[in-house]
């Protein structure tokens, strides 16, 4: 017997056997009470956790474990669960005012708030989940995240944080098994690269680190996830790997905010008012310094037309508009070189398309987009486009 069998598709198996039979009903097969303490959150509803891994267990082995043979609690089950991409309640823990799921800061907790404990965390609504460590749906985006050095990719630059997603870990914190985006921690931050929404990040104490806490849990504030990739981690297997960057490097200098109120004529009440002089900050950042020459030369080879839809914008008196697409990105994870074999002539739309993996170049250059075929990219014979930098973007969107 060992819970190690247990793998995301049985769990989810017993998630759906407990919706069929109904809580009672499934607690009495399995001879297992109520929960006193942990539950398992999954799609908005909560499930008896020590139960749902025994049911699992039998859909893992064919032999259902009793609630006598094993342990529940943090190191058993919450655990193993938590290791299959699961999110848990501490029923134990009264949830402070303003800890309602949602992005952005939590109202009373300002960056620098220090917390004891991962239960301190969880109940004041920073970071809401007990052993997961990021909350959120591929649907909604992620709320947030807690860094503590867990996964051997971690790597902390302090305003800079090379993340690694979950899933695929043993008892011991070894990766042994590829990650997914699809796991639900890991497409929520996915989610969050593409829709630029803030993740709040808690850093957990880290001798290894030293931009980590000496001991507890300090909230550092929100950052952006700036690539979200899948990459061979040090132990062989793939794993999701996340550039965060925090959104307010430097010292910011704010204007004051001026309110107007809109008459009834001009205002309808479905519609945010908004503010004529929006806040304004200065905010010292740090970019990859990019050729504009390189940039340019390709864009005037194409005189400004697409390479994938053909289609070449005007912006006045005839002159054309277009944009640079650097095949495999230069900064965050990536690291591409700033050279013509890398760059790509595209308009505003399938640029962004392209950098978002909506559409890739297939090795004939057929053109796909939403996984479809959609024509051949167009490359003059003086391109001498990079095909290993057209890999290198499938793979990473693949």
């Amino acid at each position: 017997m060992s819970l190690a069998d247990v793998y995301q598709e049985h769990v989810l198996k017993a998630l759906a056997e407990f919706d069929d039979l109904g809580r009672d009903a499934f607690l009495n097969k399995y001879g297992f009470g109520q929960s006193r303490r942990y539950v398992v959150l999954y799609g908005g509803k909560q499930y008896d956790s020590k139960a749902l891994l025994g049911a699992a267990h039998g859909y893992a082995t064919g032999q259902a474990l009793a609630a006598n043979e094993f342990s529940g609690g943090l190191q058993t089950v919450v655990a193993r669960l938590t290791a299959l991409g699961f999110d848990f309640r501490d029923l134990n823990i009264m949830p402070a005012a303003g800890s309602a799921s949602g992005i952005g800061e939590i109202p009373g907790y300002p960056e620098d708030t220090v917390f004891a404990s991962r239960a301190e965390v969880a109940a004041s609504g920073v970071h809401r989940a007990l052993q997961a460590g990021i909350v959120g749906t591929g649907k909604t985006g992620a709320e947030s995240i807690v860094s503590s050095g867990g996964y051997e990719d971690d790597d902390d630059h302090g305003d800079e944080l090379l993340y690694t997603g979950h899933g695929g870990r043993d008892s011991r914190g070894r990766q042994v098994a590829d990650q997914t985006f699809e796991a639900p921690g890991n497409a929520a931050l996915r989610t969050s690269w593409l829709t630029g929404a803030p993740v709040r990040v808690v850093r957990g104490a880290d001798p290894e680190s030293p931009h980590a806490p000496d001991s507890g849990y300090r909230y550092d504030g929100l950052f952006r996830v700036d690539d979200a990739v899948m990459v061979s981690g040090q132990g062989g297997h793939q794993i999701c790997r996340f550039r965060m960057v925090k959104m307010n490097l430097g010292v910011d200098v704010i204007l004051g905010r001026q309110d107007v109120l809109l008459s009834a004529e001009l205002h309808h009440g479905e519609v945010p008012l908004g503010n004529v002089q929006p806040e304004r900050k200065k905010v010292v950042t740090q970019r990859t310094v990019r050729s504009t020459e390189v940039v340019e030369y390709v864009k005037k080879m194409y005189d400004h037309t697409c390479q994938i839809c053909g289609v070449r914008l005007t912006v006045g008196d005839g002159r054309g508009y277009s944009e640079g697409a650097h095949i495999r990105a230069l900064g965050g994870l990536h690291r591409g070189p700033d050279l013509p074999p890398n760059v790509l002539c595209l308009c505003a739309n399938c640029h962004v398309q392209f950098d978002r993996g909506a559409i890739v170049i297939d090795p004939d250059l057929t053109i796909v987009r939403h996984g479809r075929p959609a024509g051949t990219l167009t490359v003059q014979e003086s391109h001498n486009l990079g095909s290993e930098f057209l890999k290198y973007h499938r793979d990473v969107h693949a």
